[in-house]
């Protein structure tokens, strides 16, 4: 790797290693190297190999050559078209928020046809902080034994391990945030920020 190249990747590192709040040991202990290695690294004095690249990568929750690639890692814009969407149907749609390397926290939009429900009573996921903010609608939300009518800008915080659902009580298609920490489905937080 040429020298520049080695400077661009450790500029790219660090900026990816602060804005996950690591430190460089906590960085070189979930990348299974070195402090003294990323410090090379990120001063653009060592050359690292394609497998230490990788387990950079894998560590930030991105695909490794995003660490070659000029994008900008502080206030990325997402456009609302641009919005990736994820597992939808004709009646719910999901809407990526959150984009690699962000890994502590997961935020998706929703939208909902009028009647339609996500989860049901025994529906869980985790053990997860989750917050829904309805946008625009009419929702009622049922959390365990207890439902909520909630209108736009009204929102519920609960744990993922109580039985939730979600439904579109209004005529118009209805539109949710939702906010989950650590997202659904990944380590607790000793991963992220230990």
């Amino acid at each position: 790797m040429e020298t520049t190249d080695a400077l661009l990747l450790g500029r790219r590192v660090r900026d990816f290693r602060k804005m996950r709040g690591l430190s460089m040991r906590e960085l070189a202990r979930l990348a299974g190297v070195s402090a003294g290695f990323i410090s090379q690294i990120e001063n653009g004095q060592a050359n690292a190999s394609l497998q230490t690249v990788r387990a950079l990568a894998n560590t930030f929750g991105i695909q490794w050559m995003d660490l070659f690639e000029a994008k900008p890692v502080h206030g990325r814009v997402l456009k609302k078209a641009d919005r990736p969407k994820l597992a939808s149907s004709a009646a719910v749609r999901h809407f990526g928020i959150t984009q690699p390397p962000i890994r502590d926290v997961e935020v998706l939009v929703s939208e909902y046809e009028p009647g339609e429900t996500v989860g049901d009573p025994n529906y869980t996921h985790g053990d997860s902080h989750e917050i829904v903010v309805i946008l625009r609608g009419s929702f009622r939300f049922r959390l365990q034994d207890d439902e909520f009518d909630l209108e736009q800008g009204d929102s519920v915080d609960y744990r993922t391990s109580t039985p939730h659902m979600l439904t579109n009580t209004g005529d118009t298609v209805g539109e949710a945030l939702w906010v989950v920490t650590p997202p659904s489905g990944q380590p607790a937080a000793e991963s992220y920020n230990t």
